[in-house]
């Protein structure tokens, strides 16, 4: 289906939706302020005015992305429910949220990959603070381990399990038959995921 933002009466969220949809279509490398503006049906006068260049405009994008990880992340810091209820929830909101920009997520974790040293925007220094502790912390206290070896080899076994379906996308389906973007789905793969992750601590 053909992308149109003239749905979006608003100038400056037509250009970052615009923004959003040009990154998941053609990756970071691609855009430009000449696309921006003919995506969002302004000029590029308009584009520099709201955010100043290029990198401002990709910024203020993902930052509609990052914005929904962070909530995520904000779970793990509950201590009204039980650590496993907190990994659960934390797992849960960080798979809806892959699923609702999956073009934007799908590149930006494939140039991520190629392009990491050239990628200066927000959302890397988001990646790399100190988020990913406060999911060791969370394995640690559901599963007892302590060896940061091991919890940090659990990190990564855990996001790449949420990463990968949403990158694969229709290769998912065809080995697995499975809807990824179906929630009812997407949760029970997250039980699952945690029963492999606790089983780790054996």
């Amino acid at each position: 289906m053909k992308y149109n933002s003239k749905d979006i009466p608003n100038a400056k969220d037509r250009i970052l939706n615009s923004t959003l949809y040009i990154i998941g279509k053609e990756g970071f490398q691609n855009v430009t302020i000449r696309k921006i503006a003919a995506a969002a049906d302004v000029n590029v006068a308009s584009i520099n005015y709201y955010f100043g260049s290029k990198e401002g405009v990709i910024n203020e994008a993902l930052k509609c992305l990052t914005s929904k990880f962070m909530s995520s992340f904000e779970i793990l810091e509950n201590k009204q429910i039980t650590p496993i209820d907190r990994l659960r929830n934390f797992l849960r909101s960080y798979s809806d949220a892959s699923v609702e920009y999956p073009d934007v997520f799908r590149n930006f974790v494939n140039q991520l990959i190629i392009y990491k040293d050239d990628l200066k925007f927000d959302y890397i220094k988001f990646i790399e603070d100190e988020r990913v502790f406060k999911i060791k912390d969370i394995l640690s206290e559901v599963t007892g381990i302590k060896d940061e070896e091991k919890l940090s080899m659990m990190v990564l076994q855990g996001i790449a399990s949420l990463i990968f379906p949403v990158i694969s996308d229709n290769q998912t389906r065809k080995f697995s038959n499975l809807n990824y973007k179906d929630k009812n789905v997407r949760h029970k793969y997250i039980d699952v995921l945690i029963k492999s992750l606790q089983g780790n601590s054996i």
